[in-house]
């Protein structure tokens, strides 16, 4: 997570916008982009490059309350590598994709390099192409729960308790151990299951969305893995 005077500063830096793509299903490994290239070049994360690549997305938000989010993903249709991918991988529904946000000075060239230092990453899978023109084509995006005939066996779906798994404070080493971590969660601020600030030893997630909003914020984005809006309409 960012420090919280970076986000306060009336001075911010500006925000770089990542995007990683799990193609490793059709055997084209991992694909990263970024929509502008950063100082005439790619942008360089955790010793990962990241092409630059006409890519856009919008519709991430979300309060905590109501359906989740179904973002919509535009990208250039001119790349013909690209364009080839979608077609033999059925129109990339069900590969998974990342949204990265960090901001510049945090990048391996930047004046505080520090890949750790970032928003909370967003998950998201590709549900469908909604829009395939000569110039563009448009996908919209969705957690695997929210994708419309799929099953998911292997995941219970829980509204008020999130399944990530939360880090590790390790004494010996005196650092939280992230080795297992699913929870994209890196702040300094520790709290316990009741809430209230502790030491980082005592640190522990009670699996709640108002845990979730603790950590990232009130109108954050939340990487809750609990399903809210499972029973609220019908």
């Amino acid at each position: 997570m960012p420090q919280s005077e970076d986000v306060q500063s009336l001075h911010q830096d500006a925000i770089v916008t990542l995007f990683v793509i799990d193609a490793r299903r059709e055997n084209a490994g991992i694909l990263r982009f970024v929509p502008e290239a950063v100082d005439g070049g790619p942008a360089l994360l955790d010793e990962y490059e990241y092409q630059p690549f006409p890519i856009a997305a919008e519709g991430f938000e979300w309060s905590g309350k109501g359906p989740l989010p179904q973002p919509t993903l535009s990208v250039s249709a001119l790349s013909v590598s690209f364009l080839s991918l979608v077609i033999e991988a059925d129109n990339l529904v069900g590969l998974p994709i990342q949204r990265h946000r960090i901001y510049r000075k945090h990048l391996d060239d930047g004046s505080d390099p520090d890949p750790e230092s970032q928003f909370p990453v967003d998950y998201y899978v590709f549900e469908q192409k909604t829009t395939h023109t000569r110039t563009q084509l448009q996908f919209s995006l969705a957690v695997e729960m929210d994708q419309q005939g799929r099953q998911i066996p292997a995941r219970q779906v829980l509204r008020d308790a999130c399944t990530h798994i939360y880090r590790r404070w390790n004494a010996e080493a005196g650092a939280f151990d992230y080795t297992s971590a699913t929870c994209p969660y890196s702040g300094s601020a520790c709290f316990n299951r009741a809430g209230d600030s502790v030491p980082p030893a005592e640190d522990a997630c009670g699996k709640r969305l108002s845990d979730c909003r603790l950590r990232f914020g009130q109108h954050g984005n939340l990487p809750t893995r609990a399903f809210p809006g499972v029973g609220r309409y019908r």
